[in-house]
């Protein structure tokens, strides 16, 4: 599928944010080892679960994008932040199992340090929401121009 998507300005992260349902947003550092050490496994996740308009994974470099980073209260690296419909996410539920961050103890919206366990959880459960979402936009299309086909047949 997809590799990590380069953020380096507001307008690309708005952009991205606007256009697709779900975005993990991985901000790193080049000098910063533990964000070194994640990233293949990131851009395995990207690969494997990206949906276009549904899912994307995004990589923020925070001494290039000091403003993003800022504005999204980073203080540590790497942070995953999960965004749904261009906010923050209000938290998704990873199987069930609490990854105490985020609003509360059992919904995630932010995932701080190198953490392959959660980041895994995190991006499983969002690559089965993406794939339900894409499968409901295909269904919903045929309905669409069902609709339009009877509208045209009846006017």
């Amino acid at each position: 599928m997809a590799e990590p998507i380069k953020i380096s300005t507001q307008d690309e992260l708005n952009q991205l944010i606007t256009s697709t349902k779900y975005v993990i947003l991985d901000f790193w550092a080049e000098w910063c080892g533990p964000c070194k050490a994640i990233a293949p496994l990131f851009a395995k996740l990207s690969k494997s679960h990206s949906v276009p308009g549904q899912l994307a994974f995004a990589k923020i470099d925070v001494d290039a994008s000091a403003d993003i980073a800022k504005e999204y209260g980073i203080t540590a690296m790497p942070t995953f932040v999960f965004v749904v419909d261009g906010q923050v996410g209000k938290g998704v539920d990873v199987q069930g199992r609490k990854l105490g961050v985020g609003e509360s103890a059992d919904r995630v919206v932010q995932i701080r340090g190198a953490d392959p366990r959660k980041l895994t959880l995190l991006a499983n459960e969002l690559g089965e929401l993406a794939k339900k979402g894409a499968e409901g936009s295909a269904e919903e299309a045929p309905k669409e121009e069902e609709k339009e086909e009877e509208a045209a047949a009846t006017a």
